[in-house]
């Protein structure tokens, strides 16, 4: 999982442990957590996940563009979702795998298309040497 490759799971963790968050405040973070620990399984390497504090600098500006208010936000492939029902993002990220699936299918498709109109082959044909 990406956090854990970076090593930010652990360090993300330990720092919410230590700053004394309210128990709210802890649980929904637990919540996401553990959320976003099963995305590996249910999507493998086609999904990155990148978590932002919305209190550091990069957090604010991504809240101001993206014209977050509440939290936990969410933006998958430009669409956006705010609050803490995970199966909701889950959607938005199954059907942005599938369209970028299609769009990648359909770019073969059209690709193949284009080179029987032009007449090539995608056999390769074997090189002579003399």
């Amino acid at each position: 999982m990406t956090w854990q490759v970076a090593g930010l799971g652990r360090k993300i963790h330990q720092d919410q442990l230590e700053s004394g968050l309210p128990d709210d405040l802890y649980q929904e973070f637990h919540q996401l957590s553990e959320w976003a620990r099963t995305l590996p399984a249910k999507f493998g390497p086609r999904v990155r996940v990148r978590l932002v504090d919305a209190a550091s600098i990069e957090g604010f500006f991504k809240s101001l563009f993206g014209r977050f208010r509440r939290y936990p936000a969410f933006t998958v492939s430009g669409r956006r979702y705010v609050g803490s029902d995970f199966s909701r993002v889950d959607a938005l990220i199954s059907s942005a795998v599938a369209a970028r699936a299609a769009g990648d299918a359909s770019q073969r498709i059209e690709q193949t298309h284009e080179r029987s109109v032009r007449g090539e082959r995608s056999v390769s044909r074997p090189r002579s040497d003399c």
